[in-house]
Formats: structure tokens, sequence, C-alpha cells
């Protein structure tokens, strides 16, 4: 039976839930959910407690920079997608520092989640940065943007949506100008640079201050339902 579990706050040291310190107060959790199906994803308001506009952002990460938006601007709401816990585990142990409660995270197959999970015309923004490039040419079937895929975005997008893409791979920034092509959809804009952030310009992921500090070129591309 496919259950929904929501994981007690992580302890830095391990994987054990807090207890807070004698005199020190609680910190109230922030939701992470674990779904064994992600058609079991609670509708966006339930999640949230409200129904603001929502920003998604796909391979999350520790979220650096998910959370600096979050706590830019706290009438947005953020969920955060990613399948490797032990690094989501870092978001949401600094999420709860923060006190940020319009921000959650969905530990998922971010396809599975968006397909399944997500209703339509409903996000506001689809953050992907950096996505693994697999360069390999037998295992290119499982990179995360494809023209198929980028339907499926498009569809949950509210008017004027828009899908914020970032790679430092060149053939991979080669590939993403080519899903966007086979997917059919006649976008309202499209924008690509190389060494110029697109959106939201001073805030950057963790990858992207790595890359960038090792001299990598990288890529952006930009597109508005």
């Amino acid at each position: 039976m496919n259950v929904l579990r929501k994981p007690e706050p992580i302890d830095p040291r391990g994987d054990a839930p807090t207890e807070p310190r004698p005199g020190r107060r609680a910190v109230a959790p922030v939701q992470a959910l674990v779904l064994a199906d992600a058609r079991s994803l609670p509708p966006l308001p339930e999640i949230f407690g409200n129904n603001n506009p929502v920003e998604v952002e796909i391979g999350c990460g520790k979220a650096k920079f998910l959370i600096a938006r979050a706590s830019e601007f706290p009438q947005i709401n953020f969920l955060g997608i990613d399948f490797i816990w032990k690094w989501m585990k870092y978001a949401v142990e600094r999420t709860e520092k923060r006190r940020l409660e319009n921000i959650k995270f969905l530990r998922a197959d971010a396809r599975e989640a968006v397909t399944h999970g997500i209703p339509r015309a409903s996000v506001s923004i689809f953050h992907i940065y950096f996505p693994d490039p697999w360069p390999k040419r037998r295992h290119r079937k499982r990179r995360i943007v494809t023209g198929e895929f980028l339907r499926v975005l498009h569809e949950r997008l509210t008017d004027v949506g828009l899908i914020e893409l970032a790679t430092d791979h060149y053939d991979y920034y080669l590939h993403m100008r080519s899903a966007v092509v086979q997917s059919g959809i006649e976008w309202r804009g499209i924008k690509t640079v190389t060494g110029e952030r697109l959106f939201a310009a001073p805030v950057h992921t963790n990858y992207e201050i790595k890359y960038a500090d090792a001299g990598r070129p990288l890529h952006y591309i930009e597109l508005e339902k």
C-alpha cells in the first residue's frame, strides 16, 4: 500500500528525530514529504495552507537557491523536488533554522511528481538548474529535459509562467535547445545566453558557484508560456 510519510526534523548528526534542548524553544518542523507514489501528492494549497503563487525547483539538492528565494519572497510558496535525501535533509535543516514557512520539500522522482502530482495551471515558475548531463550516449535517455517533459511543464504553468534552465555542459545545452523545438510549443518568449544569469541574477545554486569558480561557461535558457 502506498503511504505518505512526513519525516521528523533531521538531526545534523544523523537521521534521528531532533528533540528541543532544555531551555530552548522548539522550532516548528518544516514538512518534508516522502511519497511511495507521486499520485498521492496533496493539493498545493493543502501543502502550504494558502493559495499563494508556487515556484518549483526540480533537483533542488541542498536548496541554496530556493532558500534564498523563499527568504526574500515570503508571499510566494516554494517546492523543492529531489530524490536524494542525503542532500535534501540539509535543505530541511536550513529551512527549519530560518523558520521559513513558505518552502516545502518533496522526495520523489521528478517526472512522476510533476506528471501525476502537480495539477495543470498551478505553478508560476519551474527551475531546473545544472541537472545531471548524462554525457554517455547510452545514458542520454535519462536526461530530465526533453521535448515531452517540457510539454508536461508547460501544461502545469500558469499564464505567462516561466521555465528556467541552466547547465555547464555544452552538449546538454544544445540538447535543451533541441528539446524546446521538439516540444512543438509556441512559446511566448525564448531567451538563451551564456555567462549571464537570466533570472534572479544575485542568487546562485551551489553548483553554479562551483562551476563559475572553475571557469566553466554557464548556459541559460528561459521559456515564457
